[in-house]
């Protein structure tokens, strides 16, 4: 997966028919373009900074702030004429927005505006490339850029929207992205607790994002930007606003430069979601002490064995007998480790009491039996797992990563939520399996359920962010058995 601030836009046609009026002029407030500013900004941007450093226009409207850790990130005040920008949202409301969910973000963009008529659009887009303010920020920031390259699409975070941690390290043929800028477009009154800070992580020994530590809160009319590169992993954080009526809004993109000073490093690999592959227990357990009997009738498993073959998937609704699930709902809260990176995963290991019901449990789905009930309900023969228990609070997820492939096999997953409560999809949580970026399938948070899949290399796997939304904590045992070689690839082998 390539880690992206935003999905590249689409494309659009270039269109032939002429703006509705004279793009406007426009430029940026002409202090930042004074030695006064730019000098003592740049020494700063390019120097070993520790600590934050501000400078303030003499008449204190408007100030260049640069947050030294865990990555120099800066952010300019009252960039633009105000009534400018809001003419530009006004054009922005025209267009088509599109809805982009996947395992890393959820937001609304538009289309490349590279070749947008309109005219604010326009006049903004021609200023961001001109030579004026290309200069403007190779000087500021003390790095080359190319005349010609510009990335630009506008946003609107909704109500839980959000972009997890990556690090914007994409190269293009010749050309890298060297600078990531956001315009900030959010109303006058947003606040930290709004949400939608753009979330900056400091990095490992290994070169891999630990925790976020520096925040910058949206503002209206604010330019943030900072140098992409290996070590710029940032976040846009949820969007918590209580009127679902305000949006973050922003434009976005990135300036260019040479490949080369920016080539890619190989990183170390990540760890796997779940724990190694692990033979069965040997010793025999009853089925019929945790398992509902109408999946140990024989008919009844050779009838969802023909629906699994079918669709290679099956959902169990109350699979545990309903006293032995009461007693493990009774004892979720067990003592937990929060596992990362989190450009890969963010949730909660628990580990159980070894003399609990929860402890029994797991044994019991780690055994010969289970894997022998297994076979009898989906026709495969399984030779190992990997077995977790695990536990997604809000702001939890899980990514697909091109630097983690996971064991593919046959996915079981028993979910322990709360049986009064229907999960709603508007909260996140939901595991979605993708081919090729479309979705195959998407199996929601359900009291007393197992769910069965078999994932092949092809197929892919993500657990959807947990929205603030969420009443309750998203609790499950996850495995991937891992399925016997057929008798003729054994053939094969020899």
């Amino acid at each position: 997966m390539s880690a992206e601030m935003e999905p590249p836009a689409e494309k659009r046609q270039r269109s032939d028919k002429p703006a509705a009026s004279q793009a406007p002029a426009v430029s940026i407030n002409p202090w930042y373009l004074t030695p006064d500013f730019i000098l003592p900004f740049r020494a700063a941007f390019t120097s070993a900074l520790t600590s934050t450093y501000t400078h303030t226009s003499p008449d204190s409207s408007s100030c260049g702030t640069i947050l030294s850790h865990p990555f120099h990130t800066a952010k300019l005040q009252n960039i633009l004429p105000p009534d400018f920008l809001h003419s530009l949202k006004q054009e922005l409301l025209t267009l088509p927005w599109h809805e982009r969910s996947n395992d890393l973000y959820t937001f609304h963009q538009t289309d490349d505006l590279a070749l947008n008529p309109l005219p604010h659009i326009k006049a903004l887009r021609d200023y961001l490339a001109s030579d004026q303010f290309v200069t403007l920020m190779e000087t500021l920031t003390g790095t080359e850029l190319a005349r010609g390259h510009l990335d630009i699409a506008a946003q609107r975070y909704k109500k839980g929207g959000h972009l997890l941690c990556h690090d914007d390290d994409v190269q293009r043929g010749k050309w890298a992205r060297r600078i990531a800028y956001i315009i900030y477009l959010v109303d006058e009154q947003w606040a930290e607790e709004d949400g939608g800070a753009l979330g900056l992580y400091t990095n490992d020994d290994a070169g891999q994002p630990n925790e976020v530590v520096a925040r910058l809160t949206p503002e209206f009319n604010s330019l943030g930007f900072f140098l992409t590169g290996l070590v710029s992993f940032h976040t846009v954080e949820e969007i918590t606003v209580k009127d679902p009526r305000r949006e973050r809004w922003s434009v976005t993109g990135w300036f260019y430069g040479a490949s080369e000073p920016l080539a890619t490093e190989d990183r170390p690999l990540s760890p796997s979601l779940l724990p190694a592959l692990q033979p069965f227990d040997d010793h025999a357990m009853e089925c019929a002490k945790w398992v509902s009997p109408d999946y140990l009738s024989p008919k009844t498993q050779d009838q969802i064995q023909d629906m699994f073959l079918d669709q290679s998937s099956v959902q169990l609704r109350q699979f545990l007998l309903p006293d032995v699930y009461a007693q493990i709902i009774a004892e979720a809260d067990s003592p937990s480790t929060l596992l990362g990176p989190p450009h890969l995963r963010r949730y909660l290991e628990l580990v159980p009491p070894p003399t609990s019901t929860l402890a029994a449990l797991l044994a019991f789905l780690r055994s010969s039996t289970f894997a022998q009930l297994l076979t009898a309900l989906t026709s495969i023969d399984t030779v190992a797992a990997s077995q977790q228990l695990r536990r997604f609070e809000h702001g939890h997820y899980t990514l697909i990563h091109d630097q983690v492939q996971e064991p593919f096999g046959l996915d079981v997953s028993l979910s322990l939520q709360p049986t009064d409560l229907e999960w709603d999809d508007a909260w996140g949580g939901a595991t979605h399996y993708i081919a090729d970026k479309d979705e195959l399938l998407r199996i929601a948070p359900e009291a007393n359920s197992l769910s069965l899949v078999l994932r092949d290399e092809g197929t892919l796997r993500f657990v959807k962010f947990l929205n603030h939304m969420a009443p309750v904590s998203r609790q499950e045992v996850a495995m991937v058995f891992d399925i016997a070689p057929s008798e003729s690839e054994d053939e094969d082998d020899e």
